[in-house]
């Protein structure tokens, strides 16, 4: 067991309670991309009724950046981690949050036929993960949470 699963078990047996399984609110998952529509992606990790955040990487092909997803924009709103890029309405990548997983479409960025990816999913838990949405105002504020 290396240290991040060490530190990913700890976390969740702290997060909404004693003995929470990390497997219930964390997934890593590998895949190779067939270039279709409509695949469901299973992790075992309930986005559609929990909530929660996706981040994708193509593992063979470095022009294609990291990608994340998350139930509080909805399906298709991709931001990117590589480039100066604004939040883009991709609605050929994540088209759909389940709930055990997610469905994905034959965008380049997630699916390209033949090419291998690894993707992250964490499920809205207390104490454990979390998102929320503001307007800015300009002004300094405090942001609640459930983490704790």
């Amino acid at each position: 067991m290396n240290i991040s699963t060490k530190l990913l078990k700890a976390a969740a047996g702290q997060a909404g309670g004693a003995g929470l399984d990390v497997d219930e609110v964390f997934s890593t998952f590998l895949y190779t991309g067939d270039g279709s529509t409509g695949r469901d992606i299973v992790n075992n990790i309930d986005l559609s009724g929990e909530g929660g955040f996706v981040w994708t990487k193509n593992r063979d092909n470095g022009s294609y950046g990291h990608n994340v997803f998350d139930t509080a924009r909805g399906a298709g709103k991709m931001l990117r981690f590589h480039g100066s890029f604004a939040e883009a309405n991709e609605g050929n990548t994540i088209t759909q949050f389940n709930n055990n997983g997610f469905r994905i479409n034959g965008d380049n960025q997630i699916n390209i036929n033949t090419q291998d990816y690894v993707s992250w999913t964490w499920r809205k838990t207390p104490r454990f993960f979390d998102i929320q949405t503001w307007t800015g105002t300009g002004s300094a504020r405090t942001i609640s949470h459930n983490l704790g």
